[in-house]
């Protein structure tokens, strides 16, 4: 059976930062999704796209292609989108030229 693979695009918003028990850092991309209800999508990037991450900038669009995954850990499964790769396809906007979001007060659940 082979691996579940993604791949997709969308705005950055922010890149978090981790470091693992064994000293590694491991960032995670956040990318909103747009429609009525966006969500966030939090993509891990590892060894040497974590090196570029320098170069990606909140607003930059970014194509993504990577693997869908997950662990097991005390009989609870927790998933994983990892990135293999990470192309920029657009650079972001001066955020003081951004619309104000949507207000919207309707939850959606």
């Amino acid at each position: 059976m082979g691996e579940f693979t993604f791949k997709g695009q969308g705005k950055l918003q922010r890149v978090d930062s981790f470091t693992s028990k064994a000293g590694k850092t491991i960032l995670t991309l956040i990318f909103e999704t747009e429609g009525k209800y966006p969500q966030l999508v939090p993509i891990k990037v590892f060894g040497r796209l974590a090196e570029q991450a320098s170069g990606w900038k909140p607003g930059s669009m970014l194509s993504v292609t990577g693997r869908l995954g997950g662990r097991d850990w005390q009989g609870k499964v927790y998933g994983d989108i990892v990135a293999n790769t990470v192309e920029v396809t657009g650079e972001g906007a001066d955020d003081g030229d951004a619309p104000p979001p949507p207000s919207d007060d309707d939850v959606p659940f």
